[in-house]
């Protein structure tokens, strides 16, 4: 149980609360086990890998290609959806909209899961990407007007990696966290219900 002291002065009181690490872990804990906990958590993944995102892009100098740009949409869905899973925990909405929420939560991640392995592969030349960004690119012709090769930021090119794994690798393994949040929030709102 927390310890409570009372500040006051000037006639305003203020209560804080003492925490020791092993409280911290339990509220951690009582977090992770709370029906909205895994979908706050979402939300905060979700905006924190979009972050970092536009902060390599607009900071770092380092352009997106299609596949790149295509991978963000998923992460501003699970923002919302995130969202949306704290406000029906916050309103005592019914649980059933809280699963049909995770259910939604746990398709977006699996769809940003494949897009990340589906780049990675290409990104490795274990398949084709898209024609508009891998391969042997079109510089010329009527339509083109001679567009350098250097405009197109390649999807099958590697730009920045650590440890060998490259953004889009990331991409897929912060997507196989989202995808075991939405399945914990899942199993949570169903335990909950019963």
């Amino acid at each position: 149980m927390p310890h409570w002291r009372g500040v006051h002065r000037g006639g305003l009181s203020a209560r804080f609360t003492v925490m020791n690490v092993a409280m911290l872990s339990s509220r951690l804990q009582q977090g992770a086990t709370h029906p909205v906990g895994p979908g706050l958590a979402l939300a905060m993944l979700g905006f924190a890998l979009l972050a970092g995102a536009y902060a390599f892009e607009y900071l770092g100098g380092l352009k997106p290609c299609p596949l790149c740009l295509e991978q963000r949409v998923p992460w501003f869905v699970l923002i919302a959806l995130g969202g949306a899973i704290y406000g029906t925990g916050t309103a005592k909405a019914p649980k059933t909209a809280m699963m049909a929420l995770y259910v939604a939560a746990l398709g977006v991640a699996l769809w940003s899961a494949y897009l990340g392995g589906f780049h990675v592969g290409v990104e490795y030349k274990w398949w084709l990407g898209p024609q508009a960004c891998s391969g042997g690119l079109a510089t010329e012709g009527p339509l083109l007007g001679g567009i350098s090769a250097s405009d197109i930021v390649r999807c099958d090119e590697i730009p920045w990696s650590i440890l060998g794994v490259s953004l889009a690798g990331f991409n897929f393994l912060f997507s196989l966290v989202a995808i075991g949040l939405a399945a914990l929030g899942l199993k949570t709102a169903i335990r909950e219900s019963r």
